[in-house]
């Protein structure tokens, strides 16, 4: 849990103090998609308060948890995979479930070939996933530039320069996806996930 929670909290979530002397550990995120918000109340209403307000007029809704000093781990936010993530396959591959909850996408393209992909500004963490982390699943694959720093996307500018690590072979696919599904917690992810695993069974069949 721990593992997954790191990863999503470097996709996806602002995690502060709010303050520097209080027992209280702040948890956010805006999001347009109800699934994100349904699991931000799955992992944190057993722990604390989740409070949801919106949408607001551009349809995102803000979601702010309120958790004790033992989710105090999620503060720093590294630029990297921390080391005992990395050293170990049963953590490093429920961090993967974590970050590509937040960042991650799978699916049919127009010409309904499977894919599976992965964007970010963060390109230590990618640099890690792409090195370390998928070659356990014997997947290999490059890094890759996307956009430069400044570019605009979906009216979000780019603080950084954009990589991203995609998958097309349905190898490589199938291995990703079979250990991915069981430790996905986004349901659009899982439903995503499982649309490209099916696909590429009954195409072979």
């Amino acid at each position: 849990d721990k593992s997954y929670l790191i990863g999503f909290r470097l996709g996806d979530l602002h995690v502060r103090k709010t303050h520097p002397n209080a027992p209280t550990i702040q948890i956010s995120t805006n999001s347009t998609r109800q699934e994100q918000v349904d699991l931000m109340r799955d992992l944190f209403s057993a722990y604390g308060h989740v409070r949801a307000n919106g949408p607001d007029k551009r349809g995102a809704t803000k979601v702010r948890c309120f958790l004790n000093t033992s989710f105090a781990f999620l503060v720093p936010k590294s630029e990297g995979v921390p080391s005992w993530i990395v050293i170990s396959k049963k953590y490093s591959l429920s961090f993967l479930a974590g970050y590509i909850d937040a960042e991650g996408f799978c699916g049919l393209n127009i010409r309904s070939q499977p894919f599976f992909g992965v964007k970010s500004q963060d390109k230590s963490i990618l640099s890690t996933i792409q090195s370390s982390i998928l070659p356990r699943l014997a997947v290999h694959t490059n890094l890759h530039f996307v956009r430069p720093e400044g570019s605009v996307m979906n009216n979000i500018r780019c603080n950084k320069d954009v990589y991203g690590i995609f998958v097309y072979n349905r190898k490589d696919l199938k291995r990703i996806i079979s250990v991915l599904v069981p430790l996905l917690r986004h349901t659009k992810r899982k439903k995503d996930a499982l649309t490209v695993f099916n696909h590429i069974y009954h195409v072979r069949s």
